[in-house]
């Protein structure tokens, strides 16, 4: 079976402002290290042209500066959910640049299945060999 394979940049232009995005992971070892950099660097060529673009941020736990980092300098996280433990993000929380919900790690996948956070668009998962 082929696989089609794409760019980080093309994968990043099926992330919309106001989309849902869940990542992979558990902390850093399985979080996305690729495409996440090229959804912030969209995020930072949409709000240089005077467009809006944020996405709500859902994992599995805390991640690393590929996803919560630069997607925090880009200014492109409007909500993120259960746990984060970058500085970054963390200051945004604080400043109210991004909504936050505390929510223990072992209720997300209940709540999403519910329908109570809204609907994931996309998912991003890290996968070494395909």
């Amino acid at each position: 079976m082929a696989f089609k394979f794409i760019t980080a940049e093309e994968a990043a232009e099926f992330i919309h402002h106001d989309d849902n995005v869940g990542f992979s992971g558990f902390t850093a070892a399985g979080t996305p290290k690729v495409v996440p950099v090229a959804i912030a660097n969209k995020a930072e060529a949409e709000h240089a042209a005077g467009r809006p673009f944020q996405i709500g941020v859902y994992t599995g736990a805390s991640t690393n500066d590929f996803v919560d980092g630069a997607l925090t300098r880009a200014k492109a996280i409007k909500s993120r959910t259960p746990y984060q433990s970058h500085k970054d993000t963390r200051a945004a929380v604080n400043c109210n640049e991004i909504n936050y919900f505390d929510m223990h790690l072992s209720h997300l996948s209940q709540s999403l299945r519910y329908g109570f956070l809204g609907k994931i668009n996309v998912a991003i998962i890290e996968a070494t060999e395909v």
